[in-house]
């Protein structure tokens, strides 16, 4: 009895094995393509975060130099005001001075109605007048 029990498996194992070797194999193929696709993903990512950081840098560069223009803007408007208050304060009245002053800063539409209403609100609070509602 135990000789045909061996007979039959020393028979049968070399096919056990073969099939395992072949699963084994189809495993290892099988890995190597999910490998693959993982590391095609992880690139086309790098890519795609590539592409907005770079966006990102980019909107930060015109933040930084929108945010210069302001302030050499604002630093041009003070020295008119203050170059200006002496000769023109009793030339021009301060809403004309304050336009003038805008209409030198090379700034957007947006960006000189601001700075003019800024330079009328000081020149109401250094000549004393009324506060506007």
């Amino acid at each position: 009895m135990d000789a045909d029990i061996s007979r039959i498996v020393a028979m049968v194992w070399p096919h056990v094995h073969d099939i395992s070797v072949s699963v084994l194999a189809a495993a290892v193929a099988a890995l190597g393509v999910v490998i693959m696709l993982e590391l095609r993903s992880v690139l086309k990512l790098r890519q795609i975060v590539d592409g907005n950081l770079a966006r990102i840098f980019e909107q930060l560069d015109l933040l930084r130099f929108e945010s210069q223009q302001l302030i050499e803007g604002q630093q041009l408007v003070e020295s008119h005001v203050q170059a200006g208050k002496a000769s023109l304060a009793q030339s021009i009245p301060a809403q004309a001075q304050a336009q003038a002053q805008a209409a030198a800063t090379p700034a957007t539409t947006g960006e000189a109605r601001l700075l003019s209403s800024l330079a009328q609100a000081r020149a109401r609070r250094e000549s004393g007048g009324p506060p506007r509602a």
